[in-house]
């Protein structure tokens, strides 16, 4: 063999042994970002207390939401949000997620939203 092949040979080895190594320090430097957040992310506890508003008997009706129906029938959620807004045929209107909750609030639970239809 040439020793010009055989240099470019060496060359090509060390530099895809260098470039595998980078991908590695980036999963690595990628891993410890994950673990920064750990178990501690905020968004859980907005998402546990939503959930908890969500089965809470409240109103003048002690109802909780869960009865309420997106368009894939009562307490159903999985999915309900990618199709909306839609008609709803109990209200005879197109509604989005935020009409349709205040919707139910008042008709399930029978609450006042009127406040909350002020600040959007």
């Amino acid at each position: 063999m040439n020793i010009q092949l055989k240099l470019s040979l060496i060359l090509c080895l060390l530099l895809g042994g260098a470039q595998a190594a980078s991908a590695e320090g980036d999963d690595d430097m990628f891993a410890e970002y994950r673990a920064m957040f750990g178990d501690d992310n905020p968004a859980e506890l907005v998402e546990m207390q939503g959930e908890e508003l969500w089965n809470a008997e409240r109103g003048p009706k002690k109802v909780s939401l869960a009865t309420c129906d997106f368009g894939l029938g009562a307490g159903v959620l999985a999915g309900a949000y990618a199709q909306l807004p839609r008609y709803f045929a109990d209200t005879g209107q197109v509604m989005d997620l935020e009409s349709r909750l205040l919707y139910c609030m008042e008709s399930i639970q029978g609450m006042d939203v009127s406040a909350l239809r002020q600040h959007p």
